[in-house]
């Protein structure tokens, strides 16, 4: 099951318009990361557009945006809002 899990998730990734990715890579800046703090569910996915994947640890979720070569991660409290983001792997240093 995790090897179709995994292929699917390639495949998703791998058909990304490149809109969002440019988009993901822009938002994962360390001047643009902050803009996502403080915002609901709603607004980050009004941004970003639906995450690639979503976990959810009630009553807390995390979101993931995931470009070419950069992970965007939203971390949301339990009120739905943006506490906490980070990107990794050959995001934007400026």
């Amino acid at each position: 099951m995790k090897k179709y899990l995994c292929i699917a998730f390639a495949l998703l990734t791998a058909c990304m318009p490149e809109r969002q990715d440019n988009l993901i890579l822009s938002m994962a800046q360390p001047s643009s990361i902050n803009v996502l703090q403080q915002k609901t569910t709603e607004q980050v996915a009004q941004l970003l557009g639906e995450p690639t994947f979503v976990r959810r640890e009630e009553p807390n979720q995390s979101w993931v945006y995931r470009g070419r070569d950069c992970v965007l991660f939203v971390f949301f409290d339990q009120d739905g809002i943006a506490s906490y983001t980070e990107a990794k792997g050959n995001c934007p240093s400026s």
